[in-house]
C-alpha cells in the first residue's frame, strides 16, 4: 500500500526524538562516519585547488557544501531499507500511528544534524576564502534545506521499495555518484553546454549549484534555477508520499 498522509498535526516529539536517534547518536557513536562523508568532497576540493591553482576553489567549496547535504540525504536509501527490512522499525512506527511525512521529516532533519560538522568546516573555509557574505550564507542555508527535502524524498521513495538489503547499498552508491558527481558542483556550470544542463537538472544539486554560483559571481538571483529546484522538491515529495511503501 502506498503512503498515506495524516491530516492531524505533526508529532514533533517523535520528529525531534528521531532526529536525536538518527542524527546525534550517529555522530556520538562514531565520529569516523563524519570523516567518511567528508573524504570525497575534501579530496575533490584539494584536487581542484591543485589543478586550477586556486582559481576554482570557491566553486569547489560551494559544491562541497551541496554535495554533503545531497550525499548524506541519499544514504537514507540504505538506512530506510535497513530500518524496514532488518530492524522492523517501520512496523513499530505504523503501530504508533506515526505518519510517513513525520518519518520523512525525522530522516531529513536527522541527516541535516549529522551533516553539521562538515557544513561548519566548509562554511569556515568559505569565510577564509572570502566567499560568504551574510546574505549569501543565508541563501545557502535556505537552499540546503530545500535540497535536503528533495534528496530525502528521493531516498525514501527508492529505499522503501528495495526488497533486499544487498540491493539498497548499491542503489544508494549509484544514485549518490550520479546526483552529486555529474552536476556542476565543483566547477562553473558555464563550462557545460546548455544542452548538457537539461538532463542534469533532474538532480536537485544542479539548480541549487547554479543559483548559488550566480549569486556568488554576479550578485544576482537566478529565478529560473530556484523555481526548478522548488518544483523538483514538490514533485519528489509527492512521489515519495505516493509511491513509497509505508504499510504492507
Amino acid at each position: 500500500m502506498v503512503l498515506k498522509l495524516k491530516t492531524s498535526k505533526f508529532n514533533w516529539r517523535f520528529i525531534l526524538a528521531f532526529v536525536w536517534f538518527y542524527g546525534y547518536s550517529s555522530v556520538k557513536r562514531g565520529y569516523y562516519y563524519v570523516l567518511s562523508y567528508l573524504a570525497l568532497p575534501l579530496s575533490l576540493l584539494f584536487f581542484i585547488y591543485i589543478v586550477s591553482r586556486g582559481h576554482l576553489v570557491q566553486y569547489a567549496i560551494l559544491g562541497g557544501i551541496i554535495s554533503i547535504i545531497t550525499g548524506n540525504a541519499l544514504t537514507a536509501i540504505g538506512d530506510t531499507s535497513f530500518f524496514k527490512l532488518e530492524l522492523k522499525i517501520q512496523e513499530l512506527l505504523i503501530a504508533a500511528d506515526v505518519s510517513p511525512i513525520e518519518y520523512l521529516l525525522g530522516i531529513g532533519l536527522g541527516n541535516l544534524f549529522y551533516s553539521l560538522p562538515g557544513l561548519l568546516l566548509y562554511i569556515i573555509l568559505g569565510f577564509i576564502y572570502k566567499i560568504f557574505s551574510l546574505q549569501l550564507l543565508g541563501l545557502t542555508i535556505l537552499i540546503l534545506v530545500i535540497v535536503m527535502v528533495a534528496a530525502t524524498s528521493l531516498a525514501y521513495m527508492t529505499g522503501s521499495r528495495v526488497t533486499h538489503m544487498r540491493n539498497s547499498w548499491g542503489v544508494g552508491s549509484f544514485l549518490s555518484v550520479i546526483l552529486t558527481m555529474l552536476p556542476p558542483l565543483y566547477y562553473p556550470y558555464t563550462f557545460l553546454p546548455k544542452i548538457a544542463l537539461y538532463p542534469l537538472m533532474l538532480s536537485p544539486a544542479t539548480p541549487a549549484s547554479i543559483f548559488l554560483q550566480d549569486f556568488m559571481t554576479k550578485g544576482v538571483i537566478n529565478y529560473y534555477s530556484i523555481l526548478i529546484l522548488i518544483a523538483e522538491t514538490i514533485i519528489y515529495s509527492f512521489l515519495a508520499l505516493k509511491f513509497g511503501k509505508w504499510e504492507e
